[in-house]
């Protein structure tokens, strides 16, 4: 039996951790805490992750990726490197392989199992590809676990107090906003939200964006930069701004020889403010929302808990402050998560009575609703019927029952949609599916199951159901799928599922 470690796989960076002997530790990657999630391919073919591979983002950008993370789970997205085509799963795999080969060599022992962090907000595809990552690189992929929820318990473990928690995680590339209740040792998950496309790297944009419209103006042309190593020097110079206003209110960005000119810029906390309000207040809408989800006012809330490295900027803690109160800012806000993360870990490998903490009790909820469109019989229009709502706990089911259209239908087409609006609208489409029923003289019923496990990874079941059904008698007596009768059903084959792959190529991630 090997080591069970807790892994956080950033966009921007990535940490990892161990519990043992009653004690968390760091493990450190090449040296460093921090591992960039960068991989570069150079000309021999060799494959370069992190700090060395982050260098040559400067000196070969064709080959380089960096937050990839971003793109995981988007069936469209590939990168052309050196003559390789790569996915963002294929990133994340090479990321894996080295925190394991690292972790493995600096623990003296073979790291086999590992508990991986993901934004809360991530979709069952984007759990999907990160927990295929994990198994192509090696892990046994004991759980995933919201980043959020880990902040939570590396900060909550031992707390002895009862507390409702809000979780503020602002990171390189996501944000994550979760409310938990924490009582004892038992983490529970009340309400989610967030924006997988907002982080850091935005931040950076905006800096690169004024620094742009400077170099546009002082030379006097619109230079095509995409790709170009010019742009990744204004990018670097970004992101060292960016980390100087968390610390002075003023910055000097000096780019010699950039486009033919020589750019003195001098940025400082109020313009840097007003640049990134609107990314702000993103987040502060998404905290009401939360809140709203959750029942509770800005007043129930114990403590807010400021996680990933962008919570740095004095913007967001002022924010957060004026919103809902003063944030504790932990110490080791790159590795609070991988902390979490290895807590969960030593108490889901076998324990060794050494090394595993006071058993935890987590309870996540799914951060997204899920429903089929059916004609809903009082108008004749096609609506999402929501099957599991947002802010479920985690594992959960859901099912309706729909019948066909008319007699001697040969088969029902439904589509399978991830939204929280009853309009079916294309965007929010996962996927479509066909089901052959028998051809009857009659309304054929058809049973719909959609089941969320732990990881929020979805399954999607669904069968014909006989006309003296004792679940079709309960169902038009209850209004609802006895989900206890049909899982019965199931066990004993008298309902047989069909369960089918939704075809994710339209997801939008």
């Amino acid at each position: 039996m090997g080591m069970a470690i807790g892994i956080d796989l950033g966009t921007s960076n990535c940490t990892a951790a161990i519990y043992r002997k009653g004690k968390i530790e760091s493990i450190p990657i090449e040296g460093r805490k921090i591992l960039p999630s960068v991989v570069s391919c150079k000309d021999d073919g060799r494959i370069l992750v992190g700090g060395a591979a982050k260098s040559r983002l400067y000196i070969d950008p064709e080959n380089t990726v960096a937050s990839s993370k971003r793109f995981i789970g988007d069936p469209g997205k590939v990168y052309h490197i050196q003559h390789k085509t790569l996915t963002p799963v294929d990133i994340a795999q090479e990321i894996l392989q080295k925190i394991k080969q690292e972790a493995s060599s600096y623990l003296g022992e073979e790291v086999t199992d590992a508990v991986i962090t993901i934004p809360a907000y991530f979709t069952e595809e984007q759990r999907e590809a990160t927990k295929k990552a994990g198994e192509r690189a090696g892990l046994n992929v004991l759980r995933l676990l919201a980043e959020p929820t880990a902040a939570a318990i590396a900060y909550g473990l031992d707390k002895e107090r009862n507390q409702t928690i809000m979780v503020y995680d602002l990171g390189g590339g996501t944000f994550d906003v979760s409310i938990l209740k924490v009582e004892n040792n038992s983490f529970k998950v009340i309400a989610v939200d967030g924006d997988a496309m907002l982080g850091g790297d935005d931040v950076d944009e905006l800096i690169v964006q004024h620094l742009l419209n400077k170099i546009k103006t002082a030379a006097g042309s619109n230079q095509s930069v995409q790709g170009s190593l010019s742009l990744q020097r204004i990018k670097e110079a970004a992101e060292e701004a960016k980390k100087e206003l968390s610390e002075s209110d003023v910055v000097d960005i000096s780019l010699p020889d950039i486009f033919g000119i020589h750019i003195e810029e001098e940025l400082d906390i109020e313009i840097f403010n007003h640049m990134i309000e609107p990314l702000l207040h993103r987040t502060i809408h998404k905290i009401e929302e939360v809140l709203q989800s959750a029942g509770l006012t800005k007043r129930e809330i114990s403590r807010v808990i400021l996680v990933g490295g962008s919570t740095r900027m004095k913007a967001v803690q002022e924010a957060v402050t004026e919103q809902i109160k003063k944030p504790y800012i932990a110490d080791n806000v790159d590795e609070v998560v991988a902390y979490g993360a290895a807590i969960m870990a030593a108490n889901l490998s076998v324990p060794d009575l050494d090394s595993t903490p006071v058993p935890i009790i987590v309870e996540e909820v799914t951060a997204h609703s899920f429903g089929v469109d059916m004609i809903d019989t009082s108008d004749h229009r096609l609506k999402v019927f929501h099957l599991i709502k947002k802010n479920t706990r985690l594992p959960c089911t859901g099912a309706t029952i729909g019948s066909t259209l008319r007699p001697y239908q040969p088969s029902i087409r439904a589509g399978v949609f991830r939204t929280e609006s009853i309009m079916p609208a294309e965007e929010a489409k996962l996927g479509e599916l066909h089901l052959p029923v028998s051809i009857r003289p009659y309304h054929v019923s058809v049973v719909s199951l959609f089941e969320l496990d732990e990881d929020g990874i979805l399954t999607f079941s669904t069968a014909e159901i006989a006309k003296g059904s004792p679940l079709l008698s309960s169902y038009r007596k209850n209004k609802e799928v006895d989900l206890q009768l049909l899982h019965s059903m199931i066990h004993q084959g008298e309902i047989v599922p069909q369960k089918i792959v939704i075809d994710t190529k339209k997801t939008e991630v």
